[in-house]
């Protein structure tokens, strides 16, 4: 099914097997389908059963049934990515039973598997049954976020144990070092020193005591407050940081922010001097980082040295509709009529807030909710129709920009057209397209409104779900 430069469509078979998109839908006429619904995961998830909803944790997003005269048949639909890096995971695993150090080495794999698991839902994975995790599906997709990380860690790992790092040689052309003509050659230490927990204020005047550089802090934490002001704390003269120090509550130094301005005072001056931050022993609980830690932060910033995985040349992608054993038919109720009507009336007030707010993403807005109205003038979906919308959208005063986005993107129309789509679907699909602002950097809902955020929120959230709902409800009518 892998098949570079492609996207392939394929399904799980009745026989356990995975199947060619062709295969399973010819299986599925045989069947004589009777109706095919569309619904959101996340949406539906507290309707379902607990075993059932499970099967929805992660990324997969939608979920496909499809009634036969036979039966009712589920699927979740799931995109599969080919690996980022050349590297796989068996080849992963020789490397690392490579290392003199291999026991250590996959115990901090463990670790940093477990780590990312931990934040996605998933189960932690121990030493003993790392390889086997790995060359698990599961094993697989988390490999391919955490590959990078996890082989910047052995490397630094074996710096900071003077372990040296073998590359196999059958596995070198998997690595690469980036000659970083940026880099002007000198050598910094960069000191690193960080709150563990709360720290009292005898904690902290201990701290200022152990450093060989002590009668300077105070004068470098005025300089730092009169550089860049907190709110909360005064302007204190050198003279006066350690009077007001005691006279606060461990709760007041922590939330005010004046134990981590003490720390980057005696970062600085530490780099001046260059030396480490001294942590006394009673404090090693409450200041990091310890030596071990310290010197695996070094190892990080030492970029130029490390050996860097070479990227996938070949990628491929798979959307695969994987079977789901679900008992019992989850009819919906849908209401296409009123979805779409939902989805309008977000859509016109998240463009009339994004003007409130002068965003650029006003006419996006706009331009996505021109596509749900009847104002779109008829036509086959052709270059003639193109015209004619185009010069439409310029009477209805929309900018160049956004004509030529349904230049770039009226090919999309063709081929729903091509499909046998009828109009509402067409029109309705591409207003989703042009509507979903919603995601990473520089998106819509990527930016901080210090205007009315309760606003922006609701009317994003709102924007969001009433999207789904439409999209959803079209493909499934």
């Amino acid at each position: 099914m892998q098949k570079p430069g492609f996207v392939v469509l394929a399904a799980g078979l009745e026989n356990g097997k995975d199947g060619s998109f062709t295969d399973w839908v010819k299986a599925l006429r045989v069947e004589k389908v009777k109706k095919c619904v569309l619904r959101s995961s996340a949406q539906e998830a507290e309707k379902l059963p607990a075993h059932i909803a499970a099967a929805f944790a992660g990324a997969q997003e939608y979920l496909f049934e499809v009634i036969t005269e036979k039966t009712a048949h589920c699927y979740v639909i799931r995109s599969i990515y080919s690996p980022q890096y050349a590297i796989t995971t068996e080849l992963f695993t020789e490397l690392t039973d490579a290392q003199t150090n291999s026991a250590a080495l996959w115990q901090l794999v463990a670790e940093l598997i477990t780590e990312s698991n931990e934040l996605n839902g998933r189960k932690t994975v121990d030493k003993s049954v790392v390889k086997e995790y790995l060359n698990s599906r599961e094993g697989k997709e988390e490999f391919n976020f955490l590959a990078s990380k996890l082989s910047e860690e052995m490397q630094i790992e074996c710096v900071v144990t003077q372990s040296p790092f073998i590359f196999p040689q059958h596995l070198q052309h998997l690595f690469y070092q980036s000659d970083f003509s940026f880099y002007d050659g000198a050598d910094r230490e960069i000191a690193f020193l960080y709150t563990l927990k709360a720290c009292s204020a005898e904690e902290l005047l201990m701290l200022v005591q152990g450093q060989p550089f002590a009668a300077d802090i105070w004068a470098q934490c005025e300089k730092e407050l009169k550089e860049y002001p907190r709110e909360g704390i005064p302007v204190l003269a050198a003279s006066e940081f350690e009077a007001y120090i005691k006279s606060q509550t461990t709760e007041a130094l922590n939330q005010n922010g004046i134990a981590n301005i003490i720390c980057v005072a005696i970062r600085t001056l530490s780099e001046q001097h260059h030396v480490r931050p001294a942590i006394p022993e009673a404090l090693k609980d409450v200041f990091g980082p310890d030596k071990k830690e310290y010197d695996k932060a070094l190892a990080r910033g030492n970029v130029k040295d490390r050996w860097y995985l070479k990227s996938n040349e070949k990628p491929w992608e798979i959307c695969y509709f994987e079977p789901v054993d679900i008992t019992t038919l989850l009819e919906p109720e849908i209401d296409l009529k009123k979805a779409k009507q939902e989805f309008a009336q977000a859509l016109s007030e998240i463009e009339g807030f994004a003007k409130k707010i002068q965003s650029s993403y006003q006419e996006a807005f706009r331009f996505a909710g021109y596509f749900l109205s009847a104002a779109v003038p008829a036509g086959n979906y052709d270059p003639p129709h193109l015209e004619i919308i185009s010069k439409d959208l310029e009477a209805k005063g929309f900018s160049e920009r956004a004509i030529q986005i349904l230049v770039n993107n009226f090919l999309y129309l063709e081929e729903w057209h091509k499909m046998k789509f009828d109009t509402e679907t067409i029109l309705g699909l591409f207003a989703v397209n042009n509507a979903d602002h919603f995601g990473g950097m520089g998106s819509w809902n990527d930016q901080y409104v210090e205007e009315d955020p309760e606003t922006y929120n609701r009317v994003s959230a709102r924007t969001f779900d009433a999207m789904k709902k439409y999209f959803v409800s079209l493909l499934s009518k």
